[in-house]
């Protein structure tokens, strides 16, 4: 995966966890922290699902 795909996907995630953030459900969401947080962890683990299958 190259550098421009990750950003693709991580747009995708983006607005996946912004749709959490704004939870109907709970009537709490998400504050800015929590989901910059959630971002990294996606990218963290994306990054090694990639290493992971280069080492393959």
């Amino acid at each position: 995966m190259n550098e421009l795909e990750l950003k693709q996907i991580m747009k995708e995630i983006e607005a996946i966890i912004n749709q959490l953030a704004e939870c109907s459900y709970c009537k709490k969401g998400m504050d800015l922290r929590s989901k910059k947080l959630l971002s990294e962890l996606f990218q963290l683990k994306i990054q090694q699902a990639c290493s992971i299958k280069k080492a393959s």
